[in-house]
């Protein structure tokens, strides 16, 4: 007769689209520019370059024309939420998953990160 041994439940850090509430692995990758499947961007930046890390999103989603455009007149074209407490999510990875994230080496430990999202609004 076989047992029936419980399986113990994998445990994943996820972010969440505040847009869509669609669920993204952790990213590892601090310089890229991820994408969310409802069009929005998000980039892990430190608290100290959030209009940098904006700025970079922005060059992704829109074309060149698009962007003298949208910097010549005083309206918003976006949606920005930052989530300040990733440091604190990452944290919690690296001490669940000793093997897991690791912060690039041109990243002052001390720097305190957070995660940008963009989306467009038209």
């Amino acid at each position: 007769m076989d047992t029936f041994k419980p399986v113990k439940p994998l445990r994943h850090h996820i972010i969440i689209c505040p847009f869509c509430d669609k669920a993204h692995r952790v990213p590892v990758d601090f310089d890229a520019i991820h994408r969310c499947e409802c069009g929005a961007c998000y980039k892990v930046c430190g608290n100290d370059s959030l209009e940098n890390g904006v700025s970079d999103i922005a060059d992704e989603l829109w074309s060149e024309k698009e962007l003298d455009f949208i910097r010549s007149v005083p309206i918003d074209f976006c949606n920005v939420v930052v989530e300040k407490n990733f440091d604190r999510l990452l944290d919690l990875k690296q001490n669940l998953d000793p093997n897991g994230i690791e912060r690039f080496c041109k990243y002052d430990f001390s720097l305190q990160l957070s995660l940008v999202w963009v989306k467009r609004l038209f």
